[in-house]
């Protein structure tokens, strides 16, 4: 009767163990791309659903606060941000970065703004740009707000001023800005090398369409973070099966297909968080 009971004991827990549900996150999109941001990430996340036994739903927002407020409120456990996005998000949602992408033939997964015209344009350096139309990706982007910024900045130029530039607009993403410039809609781009690398392959455009007239310093890559909501053992879990995807099949992530995944941590982003401040001074 006993061995009986157990059994039974048994058979209950097991069955209930197959039958519950595994816990599911969400992970949040910012637009940095007109050509489906989640379709970058599908295989990613299969093989990291697979890996760790957890769920991932995918959300996609219409703006970089959105994303960052929805980790706040808890309605996002996974972001992909950018580097800027990611210093707001570590101060006020939570967020902690673990992992960013490596273009294929590539060791490092840093990148850079560049400032882009069209091949037959007047302007030959980087300081001709004053006076003309500028076009950016959107607020709150690193390599298509920010670090045009700073690097405008080198030059005694200011997005804020209205003597310096024509026009300056957001285009929305940094593929509408490059194709701002193919359009003549724009004299200069300033957006992500990601994109501008990503768009090439794909043929939206020749690189002799354009010229490149200025690469910033190295930018710290876009990070995939997660909520330290999330209990320690999920998020391990994750980090794990993000950083080992690639011995599972094809991945991809920001600005298209990545050969692997390297390991960062909060403090690789105190250089952005260094600009930030020496930006906000410049304004005050």
């Amino acid at each position: 009767m006993l061995k009986k009971t157990i059994f039974i004991l048994f058979l209950v827990l097991f069955t209930g163990n197959l039958n519950a549900e595994a816990k599911t996150y969400k992970m949040v999109f910012v637009p940095a791309s007109e050509k489906g941001d989640e379709s970058d990430y599908t295989n990613l996340i299969s093989i990291t659903e697979k890996l760790t036994g957890l769920n991932i739903d995918t959300i996609k927002v219409t703006d970089y606060n959105a994303a960052v407020e929805a980790m706040r409120a808890g309605r996002a456990h996974i972001a992909w941000y950018g580097g800027k996005t990611y210093v707001k998000a570590a101060e006020i949602a939570n967020a902690e970065a673990f992992a960013a992408g490596v273009r294929p033939g590539e060791k490092d997964a840093g990148y850079y703004t560049y400032f882009v015209v069209k091949k037959d344009s007047a302007l030959k350096e980087f300081k001709d740009v004053k006076g003309k139309i500028l076009s950016l990706n959107t607020i709150g982007s690193t390599s298509g707000d920010l670090i045009p910024q700073v690097e405008l900045s080198k030059i005694n130029l200011s997005i804020k001023n209205k003597d310096h530039f024509e026009k300056v607009f957001y285009a929305g993403s940094h593929d509408a800005c490059l194709l701002a410039v193919l359009n003549n809609q724009s004299d200069v781009c300033g957006m992500s090398s990601r994109n501008f690398e990503a768009r090439l392959e794909d043929g939206t455009f020749k690189k002799e369409d354009v010229r490149i007239i200025h690469k910033s310093d190295r930018v710290p890559p876009p990070p995939l973070a997660y909520s330290k909501i999330i209990p320690k053992e999920d998020r391990d879990k994750i980090k794990k099966a993000v950083l080992e995807a690639h011995n599972h099949g094809q991945i991809g992530g920001y600005g298209g297909k990545m050969s692997h995944y390297m390991e960062v941590k909060d403090s690789d982003y105190n250089v952005l968080r260094e600009v930030i401040e020496l930006l906000n001074k410049n304004k005050s």
